[in-house]
């Protein structure tokens, strides 16, 4: 990762719609092959440190715009590269520009009532949830 942070993925499990989000959520949706979003869940201060990493270590205090951007930069440099992965196995996946939401309370109610949770932790405890909304198209 660019970040220079070291995840670990822990255990994928399914949420049900809807459910809340961390304080700092960036929605990717999907087109193509496969419809759907891909939503990444992390706590503000986190979502700083990132930020922070992405852009040479400044100092992002708080999540102004240059901090959204990079945190939004970098979730779209994942799926970017999730997309190319499925492209080498003949699956086109196209993905839309990140929308970023910050607040309290943030309720996610995606098309599919199932959502994949991929959690990713940090050696300082942090985590980020990335949940998968899809559904192959027919």
């Amino acid at each position: 990762m660019t970040t220079g942070l070291s995840p670990t993925v822990g255990e994928i499990h399914i949420k049900q719609a809807p459910y809340k989000g961390n304080n700092t959520v960036i929605f990717i949706g999907l087109t193509g092959q496969i419809h759907g979003s891909v939503t990444f869940s992390l706590k503000n201060e986190l979502a700083c440190k990132l930020a922070s990493s992405m852009m040479g270590g400044m100092a992002v205090p708080e999540l102004g715009e240059m901090g959204k951007s990079a945190i939004s930069e970098l979730c779209n440099m994942i799926l970017g590269n999730t997309a190319s992965v499925f492209y080498k196995n003949h699956i086109t996946v196209d993905i839309t520009p990140p929308t970023i939401f910050t607040g309290d309370n943030i309720e996610l109610t995606p098309t599919q009532a199932e959502v994949v949770c991929v959690p990713l932790h940090f050696d300082n405890g942090d985590s980020i949830e990335i949940d998968i909304n899809y559904k192959e198209k027919v």
